[in-house]
């Protein structure tokens, strides 16, 4: 391990923290790189060339320090890692001051290093295990046996019951994702076994399952994504989830995260605030197909239920849509959709009959509904 700039100053501000004293952390070549005192840094501090060639501490006395090029009074120390000398820690101040801090400080130095060292590890760990999933949910690993390596080499569970929750933003900040990634892995409901990558402007979640696909699991798993969003809107923004299938196998991890994005796709052209904004490809129902429809069919359709080339201007200047869908959620129920419209029953029904006037579709007929619902769906989603 190599002592750099950075780490230098970290080192620094938290023994002097402790200390009390200024702090000189000093590279293999003896150049000053992290120092309480910032006019010491990036020059050469001999006595530290001593102590690498030592690899004895030396005291340096007041009446010493002329004889001295770059050095105070004080005691510098060999910083040793893995049994080589990385670098001399220099405690600056009178002798019999500091001498008796001299093995603290070594000690809490090469305990900082060894942390960082650890830190950097499992940094380099968690980037090449992301990485791996990356490739997974690209389809980009053919090979079953060079997959089984891979799962062997992180230690990751091939047949487990997974699912993909695609994270969008209203605004994304590529920075604050990434630092905030390590406060979401410490969630409670985030196990071993889940990671949280980052996809373009997207964050992706791979969540273990640990009970059995039914409709118990539905509920917690619309709970999780509640939970989940919830603590993304503290830690960083509103946001939405795309919700995938659940895949009892890591082949199939990309069919997880095809179907969330998929999901999210749809659910936030549709705009329902009903949900939370968390979308789930298993409660698309027929708005599965809109996307599957090409523009000039959708088109086609919509002019030809309203006989009218400015459709858009329809929904946008009456309550059509309001209409629609709170009929279709009472289940065409008026006094229950009126009381949710918050009108009163016989002005829903003159609107209802405005409506057949004006498109010949009568709401009250669940056929005549299910079609001026299908082109409001069209209409959001071609927006």
């Amino acid at each position: 391990m190599n002592l750099n700039r950075e780490l230098a100053e970290k080192i620094v501000i938290k023994t002097m923290h402790v200390l009390g004293k200024n702090i000189n952390i000093m590279n293999s070549q003896g150049i000053i790189i992290g120092s309480g005192d910032s006019k010491r840094l990036n020059t050469f501090h001999e006595i530290a060339g001593e102590v690498i060639k030592t690899q004895e501490a030396i005291i340096i006395k007041e009446e010493e320090t002329e004889e001295y090029k770059g050095v105070k009074a004080g005691i510098n120390l060999p910083i040793i890692f893995n049994e080589d000398i990385i670098g001399v820690v220099g405690i600056t101040g009178k002798v019999d001051e500091v001498s008796g801090y001299g093995k603290l400080v070594k000690n809490m130095v090469e305990l900082i290093l060894q942390q960082e060292f650890l830190r950097h590890e499992i940094e380099i760990d968690n980037r090449a295990k992301e990485n791996f999933y990356q490739q997974i949910l690209n389809e980009n690993i053919q090979n079953q046996d060079l997959l089984n390596d891979r799962l062997k080499l992180f230690n990751i569970k091939k047949d487990l019951n997974r699912i993909v929750f695609v994270i969008s933003f209203d605004t994304f900040d590529a920075k604050l994702v990434t630092n905030t990634v390590n406060d979401l892995n410490n969630l409670v409901f985030i196990k071993k076994e889940d990671i949280f990558i980052i996809r373009g402007d997207k964050l992706v979640l791979i969540k273990t399952l640990n009970y059995q696909v039914n409709e118990i699991q539905s509920k917690k798993i619309n709970e999780l994504a509640k939970n989940l969003k919830l603590k993304i809107k503290k830690m960083i923004s509103e946001a939405q989830i795309g919700v995938g299938t659940i895949v009892d196998n890591i082949n199939d991890l990309h069919i997880s995260y095809r179907d969330a994005v998929f999901a999210l796709e749809v659910g936030n052209k549709l705009g329902s605030q009903e949900n939370y904004n968390i979308f789930s490809i298993d409660n698309l129902g027929y708005n599965y197909i809109l996307p599957f429809i090409e523009n000039y069919h959708a088109e086609n359709f919509l002019k030809n239920i309203f006989n009218k080339e400015d459709y858009a201007k329809y929904f946008e200047e009456t309550n059509l849509g309001e209409i629609i869908e709170a009929l279709v959620e009472n289940n065409l129920n008026i006094s229950q959709t009126a009381e949710s419209l918050y009108i009163h029953r016989n002005t829903l029904l003159y609107q209802l009959n405005k409506i057949k006037e004006q498109t010949g579709y009568d709401l009250k007929n669940v056929s005549e509904l299910f079609t001026l619902l299908l082109a409001y769906h069209l209409y959001l989603f071609e927006q």
